[in-house]
C-alpha cells in the first residue's frame, strides 16, 4: 500500500469519526448519554486505528521478508 493509499484511509477514518460526533451531539438526547455515545465511538475510531496500523505492520513485515530471502 503506498503513502496516498494510507493517507485516504486515514482521511476517511477521521471524517467518519467525525461525522459520527457531530450526528450524536445534533441527536437531541440528555448530555450523559450524548458523552457516552462519543467516548464509544472514540474507543472504536482508536480501536480500528490501532488495528489497520497493526495490519499494516503485519504486512511490512511480510515484505521485508520476502526481499531478505
Amino acid at each position: 500500500m503506498d503513502n496516498g493509499n494510507l493517507k485516504f484511509l486515514a482521511g476517511l477514518a477521521a471524517g467518519m469519526g467525525i461525522g459520527t460526533v457531530l450526528g450524536v451531539l445534533l441527536a437531541p438526547e440528555k448530555g450523559s448519554e450524548t458523552y457516552k455515545k462519543i467516548e464509544g465511538t472514540v474507543k472504536d475510531v482508536a480501536n480500528d486505528l490501532v488495528n489497520f496500523g497493526a495490519e499494516k505492520a503485519k504486512l511490512l513485515k511480510q515484505e521485508a521478508e520476502k526481499v531478505t530471502k
